[in-house]
C-alpha cells in the first residue's frame, strides 16, 4: 500500500498523507478527488492554487487530471494500530496503470492531490508508485473521513 506523507514526498512504499484536517468538514455526497502534476513555478495555462498543509506556499496544477474518482475501485474510513484516521483508496485496474504511469513521468517533481478543487499537499515522487492502494489520512475524525471515502466511492 502506498501513503501520502506530510514530508512532502511520494515513494513506492512510504506514506501519502493527504492533511485533509486543513479542509473543511462535511464533505458532499459526491466529493471530487484527482491527482495532477504541480510545479512550484508558473507555467502556461496551470492553475494558480494554494497549499492546504502549508499555508502560504502557492504551486501551479496542471490541467490534466491523472487519476480521479472513476479510477476508483472502493474507498473505505479506517484506523490504523496506532489509532491513526485514513481513507484507503483502492484503484481500478485502469487505474493502478494511470497512477504507476503517472509516478514514472513525474519522477523527482511534484504530484498534486487534490479534494473538491482544493489542493491538499503536492509531494515530490521519489519513486515509482507500485500497487493498487493507498491511504490518505489527516482527518479529523473518523466521521470526517468517512464521509469523504463515501464521496469519493464509485457510484457517487
Amino acid at each position: 500500500m502506498i501513503f501520502i506523507s506530510h514530508v512532502k514526498k511520494i515513494v513506492g512504499t512510504g506514506i501519502l498523507c493527504a492533511g485533509l484536517a486543513a479542509c473543511a468538514t462535511g464533505y458532499s455526497q459526491s466529493t471530487r478527488f484527482e491527482i495532477r502534476a504541480a510545479s512550484l513555478t508558473e507555467s502556461p495555462d496551470w492553475q494558480k492554487a494554494n497549499l492546504l498543509d502549508d499555508p502560504g506556499t502557492t504551486v501551479y496544477i496542471a490541467p490534466e487530471v491523472l487519476l480521479d474518482n472513476a479510477d476508483v475501485a472502493q474507498a473505505n474510513a479506517r484506523k490504523d494500530l496506532g489509532g491513526q484516521v485514513l481513507v484507503i483508496i483502492q484503484m481500478t485496474p485502469a487505474g493502478t496503470i494511470r497512477m504507476g504511469s503517472a509516478s514514472r513521468v513525474l519522477l523527482r517533481q511534484r504530484m498534486a492531490v487534490m479534494i473538491n478543487g482544493e489542493v491538499l499537499t503536492a509531494p515530490v515522487v521519489s519513486a515509482p508508485l507500485s500497487g493498487n492502494r493507498f491511504a490518505i489520512t489527516g482527518f479529523k475524525s473518523f466521521e470526517e473521513a468517512q464521509q469523504a471515502a463515501e464521496g469519493i466511492a464509485p457510484g457517487k
